[in-house]
Order: C-alpha cells, then sequence, then structure tokens
C-alpha cells in the first residue's frame, strides 16, 4: 500500500501540520491495473506461488516416474543420403551445383514419399511387421495401423545436411529399429524401381527420336543434292564471286540510270526554256548571238560608212540636194536590209537550239529505257539467286541442326544405358541399419520438471490474481481513486499494524496515543480536510458509511480530538437514534444530573420541541468538546431530523463553536439522507474489511444524485501489504518520533 505525502505548512488554526501523512488526491477517472500493483499482487500472495510451483515441480516428477515406469517410448533413427539431383543426369548437358534451396525441396519430396499412405501399406504387409507385438495390438486393423504410424513415424529432410531421417517411436527398443530398418529397405527399393521404370520410357522415347531425325537428315542430304543439279550457280553455300560480279553489276547500271536520269531531267529544263526563248520577245541571248553573226557585222560598218557619206554630203550639197536624198534611201535601205538579217538569224539560231535539245532528249530516253531494261533484268537474277541461296542455306542448317540434335540424342542414349546399370540411380543411399535405442525418448525428466515447474508457477500466478480480482473490499488507497472517483482525505491503519495502541480504546487513540502512528493518521486526516475545506463557512460535516460497525463514530470522535487540540471549540452530535454511542463514549458526569435535571434530554427530545437548545448540549469532559447525545429513539427519525428545528439546531451551533461534527447514521436508512442534505459536506468512511466496491458506489452515487457535498473518504482498517510502502511509512515515523526529546512544561 502507498503513503501519501503530507503537505507542510501551518493551518488556519496556527499549530504545525506534522509530515508524511497523506495528501488528498485529486479526483481521478477509473484506472486499469498499474505494473506497480501488478508486482504488489505478486509479493502479496508470493508463498501461494512459491507452493504452487513447488506442487507443479512434484506432479511433473511423480508423471515422469510413472510414465517411465509403465509406458515408456523408444525412438529409433535412421539416415538415407540423398544425391543431388543433377549429379549424374543424363539429361544434363553441362555440369552444374545444384541450387540449395531446390536440393532441399528434392529432399522433402522424397520424405513425403515415406509418409505416404501407399508406402505405409506396403509396410503393413511385411511379414517381419506383422509379426512384431507393435502391429498385433490393433488385431489386424490396418487403418488403426495406418493412422499409428502416420503419428510415432517421422521422415524429415536435413536442411544443411544431405540426408533423411526416418524415425519411429514405440515401446520396445528392438522393434523400433525393425520397423525403421524395414521402411529403410522399402523406400529404397520402390524408389530404385520407379528410378529405372523411367529410364526405360526414357530410353523407348529416345530411340524413336533418333529414328525419326535420322529420317529428316537423310530427307535434307536430297533436298541439298536436287538444288545443286538444278542449278547452273555454283558456290551456294556462302558469298562467292559470282554473286559479287552481280552485285557490281547491278550497282553500276543503277549509278548510269541515276546520272541518265538527272541529265534527262535537265534537258526537259532546258527545253521549256528555250521554247519560250523561241516563241516569246528576244532575250539578251538572243541579242547576242545577233550581234555576233559576221553578215550583220559587215552591214552595219555600210550603214557607218553611208551615214558618213551622207553627213559629207549634207555639208557640201545641203538638205534638198539629189545625191543627199539618194544617199538617205541608201541608208535606210540598208538599216532595213540589217535588221532583217538579224531576225532571220535570231529565228534560225532559236528554233536551231531547240530542236537540238529535243533531239539530245529524245536519244537519252532511249538510252534511259536501255538501261531500266538492264536494271531490271538484273534485280531478277540478284533475287533469283538470293532465293536460291536462301532455300539452300536453310535446308543446309535445318541438316546441321538435325546432325548435332541426333548426336545429343546419341550421347543420351549412351548416359541412360548407363544410368540403368548405376547403382545410385534413385539418388539415394543407405548409411547404415538403425541401431535399437539403448535409452528412453519419452518421459525425460528433464522436460517433466521445467514444464511442471513453468505450468505451477502460472497456475499460482494465475491463483494469486484471482483472488486479488474477485475481492470487492475496498481495500487500498487506489481502490478508492479506480472505483469511487472521490478524493481520499486519510487513511487509519489497522490496529495490529501498530503495537503502541494494545489496550487503548480506538476511539480515543488521538488523546490516549497521540505519538502512534494511527494518531498520526487522523491528524493528516483532519489536515486535509481543513485544506479541502478552505471557506471559514464550511464547519459542519456529517460522518457517514455504507453499513453499520464501519468505524463511523472512532472516526467522529477522534477527528473531534484532532480539532480540539488545536484549541478549536467542538460540538459533537449523535444523530444515530438506532445505536446511539456518545453517552457510553463520553459518559455524562453527576454534576450535570444534579445541575438542571436534564442530563438526559438529546437530540430527539429538542427535535420534538420538549426541551430548548442549550438543554441538549453538555459537557463531554474534555475541554472546548461538547457533546449532544441522540436521546430516546423517536417514531419517525427521518421526519423529525428533515424538520425545522434541526435546521435551527445546525445554524446556532455554527456561530457558538468553530466545528460541528455529526455521528451520523450508515446510508442503510433513510435518515442519512436527509442530514446530508443540511450540513456543508458529508465524509463518508469506508472500511477496508466491511466496504464492498458495489455498495460505496451506490452510496457515492446516490449522494451526488441529490446533489450533496461530498468532501470526500477515509478508509479505515488498513493493513501492511506486500509490495507497498506501509512498513516503510511506519519505520520512517517511528525513527522521527524517537528524535524529538519531549521536555515536561
Amino acid at each position: 500500500m502507498t503513503g501519501q505525502i503530507q503537505p507542510i505548512g501551518k493551518p488556519p488554526g496556527g499549530n504545525l501540520i506534522r509530515p508524511g501523512g497523506p495528501r488528498p488526491p485529486v479526483d481521478a477517472p477509473p484506472m486499469t491495473i498499474t505494473p506497480k500493483e501488478i508486482i504488489g499482487i505478486l509479493r502479496r500472495h508470493i508463498l501461494m506461488i512459491i507452493c504452487s510451483t513447488v506442487l507443479g515441480i512434484i506432479i511433473g516428477g511423480g508423471s515422469w516416474f510413472l510414465l517411465l515406469r509403465f509406458a515408456p517410448k523408444y525412438s529409433a533413427t535412421a539416415s538415407i543420403e540423398v544425391l543431388p539431383p543433377g549429379k549424374s543426369d543424363p539429361m544434363t548437358f553441362a555440369s552444374a551445383q545444384a541450387n540449395k534451396d531446390l536440393f532441399y525441396q528434392f529432399r522433402a519430396t522424397k520424405a513425403a514419399f515415406i509418409k505416404q499412405q501407399s508406402t505405409l501399406q506396403e509396410l503393413l504387409k511385411r511379414d517381419k511387421i506383422r509379426e512384431t507385438a507393435w502391429f498385433n495390438q490393433f488385431d489386424n486393423n490396418t487403418a488403426k495401423a495406418v493412422d499409428k504410424l502416420k503419428k510415432k513415424m517421422g521422415a524429415s529432410a536435413q536442411r544443411e545436411g544431405n540426408w533423411i531421417v526416418i524415425s519411429m517411436t514405440c515401446k520396445s527398443a528392438k522393434e523400433s529399429a525393425l520397423i525403421v530398418n524395414e521402411m529403410t529397405d522399402l523406400f529404397i527399393k520402390s524408389q530404385r524401381d520407379m528410378a529405372t521404370s523411367d529410364i526405360r520410357a526414357q530410353l523407348a522415347e529416345r530411340t524413336k527420336q533418333q529414328k525419326l531425325i535420322k529420317a529428316q537428315l537423310l530427307q535434307a542430304e536430297d533436298s541439298l543434292d536436287t538444288i545443286r543439279k538444278g542449278t547452273s550457280y555454283t558456290n551456294l553455300a556462302g558469298t562467292g564471286t559470282f554473286n559479287d560480279y552481280l552485285d557490281r553489276k547491278l550497282a553500276n547500271i543503277e549509278e548510269n540510270h541515276d546520272e541518265l536520269d538527272s541529265e534527262v531531267s535537265r534537258l526537259q529544263a532546258n527545253i521549256i526554256i528555250l521554247r519560250e526563248r523561241a516563241e516569246g520577245a528576244y532575250d539578251e541571248v538572243v541579242r547576242e548571238e545577233m550581234e555576233r553573226d559576221p553578215i550583220a557585222q559587215s552591214m552595219r560598218q555600210t550603214i557607218a560608212t553611208i551615214e558618213l557619206n551622207l553627213a559629207q554630203l549634207l555639208t557640201r550639197f545641203g538638205e534638198n540636194h539629189r545625191r543627199v536624198k539618194e544617199s538617205r534611201d541608201t541608208l535606210k535601205q540598208a538599216k532595213f536590209d540589217r535588221t532583217a538579217r538579224q531576225n532571220e538569224i535570231a529565228d534560225i539560231q532559236r528554233y536551231s537550239n531547240l530542236r537540238n535539245a529535243e533531239d539530245e532528249l529524245t536519244t537519252l530516253t532511249k538510252e534511259l529505257d536501255t538501261l531500266q531494261k538492264q536494271r531490271i533484268q538484273a534485280r531478277g537474277e540478284l533475287k533469283e539467286i538470293d532465293n536460291l541461296r536462301a532455300s539452300y542455306e536453310n535446308i543446309l542448317q535445318i541438316r546441321d541442326e538435325k546432325r548435332v540434335l541426333l548426336e545429343n540424342i546419341t550421347d543420351n542414349i549412351e548416359k541412360y544405358n548407363m544410368a540403368f546399370n548405376d547403382p545410385e540411380i534413385s539418388k539415394i543411399k543407405r548409411l547404415g541399419n538403425a541401431p535399437e535405442p539403448l535409452e528412453v525418448s519419452f518421459p525425460k525428466l528433464i522436460v517433466f520438471i521445467p514444464v511442471g515447474f513453468m505450468l505451477g508457477a502460472m497456475a499460482g500466478v494465475g491463483l494469486a490474481f484471482a483472488v486479488e480480482l474477485l475481492n470487492d473490499l475496498i481495500r487500498t488507497p487506489s481502490d478508492v481513486r479506480k472505483h469511487l472517483n472521490i478524493p481520499l482525505l486519510g487513511m487509519v491503519y489497522h490496529a495490529d499494524e501498530d503495537d503502541n495502541i494494545d489496550q487503548i480504546d480506538l476511539c480515543h487513540v488521538v488523546r490516549q496515543a497521540p505519538y502512534s502512528m494511527m494518531s498520526e493518521c487522523y491528524r493528516q486526516f483532519r489536515t486535509n480536510l481543513r485544506i479541502k475545506t478552505s471557506d471559514s463557512s464550511s464547519k459542519v460535516f456529517l460522518v457517514t458509511s455504507c453499513g453499520a460497525l464501519a468505524g463511523k463514530t472512532t472516526v467522529s470522535v477522534n477527528l473531534s480530538s484532532t480539532f480540539v487540540a488545536e484549541n478549536m471549540k467542538v460540538l459533537l452530535i449523535d444523530t444515530n437514534f438506532r445505536k446511539p454511542t456518545s453517552s457510553s463514549l463520553f459518559p455524562p458526569a453527576h454534576s450535570d444530573r444534579d445541575a438542571g435535571g436534564h442530563s438526559d434530554f438529546g437530540l430527539s427530545n429538542y427535535l420534538m420541541g420538549q426541551c430548548h437548545y442549550e438543554q441538549v448540549i453538555r459537557n463531554s469532559g474534555i475541554e472546548n468538546l461538547d457533546i449532544i447525545d441522540s436521546g430516546p429513539l423517536p417514531a419517525n427519525p427521518a421526519e423529525i431530523l428533515g424538520n425545522a428545528r434541526m435546521s435551527e439546531l445546525i445554524s446556532k451551533t455554527k456561530d457558538g463553536y468553530d466545528y460541528v461534527i455529526v455521528d451520523g447514521p450508515p446510508m442503510l436508512v433513510s435518515e442519512a439522507k436527509v442530514l446530508a442534505t443540511s450540513v456543508d459536506g458529508v465524509i463518508f468512511v469506508l472500511n477496508s474489511e466491511l466496504t464492498h466496491r458495489g455498495a460505496a458506489q451506490r452510496v457515492t452515487r446516490e449522494l451526488k444524485n441529490i446533489n450533496v457535498n461530498v468532501l470526500g473518504g477515509v478508509l479505515l482498517g488498513v493493513r501492511a501489504l506486500k509490495g507497498g510502502y506501509f512498513q516503510e511509512i511506519f519505520n520512517s515515523y517511528q525513527k522521527y518520533q524517537d528524535m524529538q526529546v519531549y521536555q515536561p512544561i
């Protein structure tokens, strides 16, 4: 159980608050179990867990002894080596190391064959197996025997090794080894038969393929001979000189054709220009041709001579002279003749150039047609030889492939013939017979003792948690926080935990044992209550509980004593009409009886109007502590507690006292709820040995439903639990007390 830290300081009364007590906790929602609480549960029930663990060890050891004596099991094992699948495979043309995972899968497949139902049935047909006591226990029931073999016989492939391990477990060591050896023989024989039968089928298939390929190879040779005899071309296999000649010839023709085609295109463009020149006006080229004509040049010289002569005649004879006129006519005729000559020369030259170009175009076109025919012929020849060569090479490739395939098949046939006689054809090899086991495989002491230990410990832990979780008492401060959601104002330890309160009335422990741990708990409770109700208007507190005998009167009296110790004036009102306690705890003095004769008046007398306020208050015999006894039991306690006189009484006591403690009835009766609505706050007393979780939750819920100010709870009878801090707190408090030096005043 955990303690809480006491706040340090001066309360309103002025006295120092002693350290080490609990502080009022903050309201918290319900919490799940914490690791700390789990450790506490284990520590509290450690003895039960140890006993359960020891019992588990005893049961485990006893079970081992009985099984060893009456039902021992012996396991015999044998190993079979599995060879790699590619080690001597005739279909493998190049040797290669088998993949590790594939090799393991190969071994696992072999091992699975052993556990097949057909294999197990074949094993049971063997005479040696049928003569064993193991088989006779099934009364020739093969189905039961097969089912037993599936459970007791193991066949597993080793991942890191190249083996299959076969094992068998039964009561007899000799028979377990016999069954394993018989299964090994059966497995090796069946694998050998399966491997050789497959090779026979492979040999037949390969022989058939060999005959077919030979026929295809012969057909390919005949086709090649036919092609060679049916053509004049030589060197069909590969590129020859004839093929090179055709390629060069076609390339030359293509080149000449392209050049001639370009020339034709040029002439066609030139003819268009010449035609436009012949049909249109004279251009610079024609005029240049006209100027280069020798006759035209001679005529230009003659015109120049005539013009010179005309100029002389004009100078000599004038404009109207006959010789001038003749000279002018001669000049005009000469110019006309020159123009006619130039036009004639121009027309002859233009049309001559056009005709020459057209004639040249015709010639080139014919040459181009001839080259086109030669190109088509050359291409045809080249295509013919290419097709012929392609066909020849195709058949030649087929022939070569058939030759290679025939060689491979021939090699395979030889390998299969060798493998058929190979003793390791089945890929498995016996490594030896299974020896008779010398020790039992079941039961093992090294297994039964730890298992018994673990099961016993688990049962003990489970039982410890069951005991804790099924207990619904409010026992610890964490229970108050988790289940009630109210502040915990204080906790009072059980009387058995404190040796300083032996032979002391627990109702007066604060006065009679002021230095005890329990007294300190009440003082801490008082301090927390004052901090909680720092408002000066909160003076009247009702102390109640779920049921009777929870300790609410003890809390009321001791709480009053703690306030009185601070020189506070306190009034304790006993409102429990059904079970009053104030008169027995604080017996009235004889002087009170003689003074006014009112010592028998109590609360009920006042509430029923039988006496005055001053007549019900009496002295407790303790300075600053007054008492109002409950008085006679009325017929209607709830009704009189809820009348106006009760409210008047509470109002008057507030004016005359620092605190009023109302020792109320338990919440089992209705008058407790009536009182709860009349006071400033309610203190809820919880007893760790009596208060159940459901009852406490119901009471707090009912109080909150009627809007009662629940100040908090105080937990009584708290015991030291293993895994808590109570013992540490108690020892620290004792050391602290021992350090004090008390001097008499």
